[in-house]
């Protein structure tokens, strides 16, 4: 049986990651964080008590439930082969992103893992590892201790202060509410929303030079989704008016273009002439303008005009270069 309830699954990690960090555990503070009522969360501690037999115990001095037995730890975790196979190639693609501590952390849960199972279950890392290969890519190197503290503000939902440093700017001080995280193109963003306008913002981690915790609760909206706040675009900068742009590619790489799936609301036409047409939403003309040149001469914009004006000055300018050049 291979986690057959999930949430309660995940309920009962992050119960034991708060209890083993000493933070204040009560029935107030999980029916908050969890979003359910008290009488849940004390249904919950009872059942820890009789299936896990945990020894939880009210500590009055802290306010706080506790481990009588700090050296009790979760029974052995139902996992099948299959489950192993899929922690252990997303241990490996994490090594994608070593600018993080991503790659570690989820090698140590994993070493964890292993640890709590069953002698005859216990498979060695290094054995999934050695069946997948991950090409290096380029990525922006994020400070573990700046990490920590963006995925604690998440995690606590408390306003971050930050160090960021804009592209070809100095680095000014502002304060975050930070939603998620978000991975794209092989850069970690986070999407928060600014206090000074209200608006839902996506800043680079790795731009992040220092961050200072804070104990200023937000909440995120009930209405607010990833998937939805960055659904209509190809690209991660949002903000400003969505737009659809269609660009046409030579018969060279038409048939790999149809390969790759851009986008979920992509629409492509192969034509007779054997190139192929592809309609795309964004939500920047930097974005849309950044995805047409890199596939250089067999790629032409179709719409809208000022993404053709765009491309098309910076072609000639290109071209100027090379002209230049010689």
């Amino acid at each position: 049986m291979a986690f057959k309830d999930r949430p309660f699954f995940r309920r009962i990690l992050e119960f034991d990651d708060l209890m083993r960090r000493k933070r204040v555990v009560t029935c107030s503070t999980l029916a908050a964080r969890w979003e359910t009522s008290t009488k849940t969360i004390q249904r919950f501690v009872e059942q820890m008590r009789e299936e896990f037999e945990a020894p939880i115990e009210f500590d009055r001095r802290r306010r706080s439930y506790a481990y009588s037995d700090p050296d009790w730890h979760l029974p052995f975790l139902p996992v099948e082969g299959s489950d192993l196979f899929a922690i252990g190639i997303a241990m490996k693609v994490f090594q994608l992103y070593e600018g993080t501590p991503v790659a570690e952390d989820l090698k140590e849960v994993f070493d964890r893992l292993s640890e709590l199972m069953p002698p005859e279950m216990r498979v060695r890392p290094s054995s999934l590892l050695e069946q997948l290969y991950i090409h290096p890519q380029p990525l922006r190197v994020v400070a573990p201790a700046v990490w920590e503290g963006v995925a604690t503000a998440i995690r606590e939902k408390t306003v971050l202060e930050a160090r960021y440093q804009k592209l070809n700017q100095p680095p000014s001080w502002r304060s975050l509410e930070p939603y998620c995280l978000v991975l794209a193109a092989g850069d970690w963003f986070v999407a928060a929303r600014d206090p000074e306008d209200g608006m839902v913002k996506t800043f680079y981690v790795a731009r992040i030079q220092e961050t200072r915790h804070t104990t200023a609760r937000f909440v995120v909206p009930k209405d607010f989704s990833p998937a939805r706040h960055f659904g209509e675009t190809i690209g991660i900068f949002v903000g400003g008016e969505t737009f659809r742009f269609r660009v046409r590619f030579t018969r060279e790489i038409a048939a790999w273009v149809g390969e790759v799936r851009w986008h979920p609301k992509q629409k492509l036409s192969l034509l007779p002439t054997g190139e192929a047409e592809l309609e795309l939403p964004a939500g920047s003309l930097f974005e849309a303008r950044r995805f047409v040149l890199s596939f250089g001469k067999d790629a032409r914009v179709l719409s809208p005009p000022a993404l053709v004006e765009e491309v098309a000055r910076d072609a000639r300018k290109m071209a100027s270069s090379y002209r230049e050049a010689r």
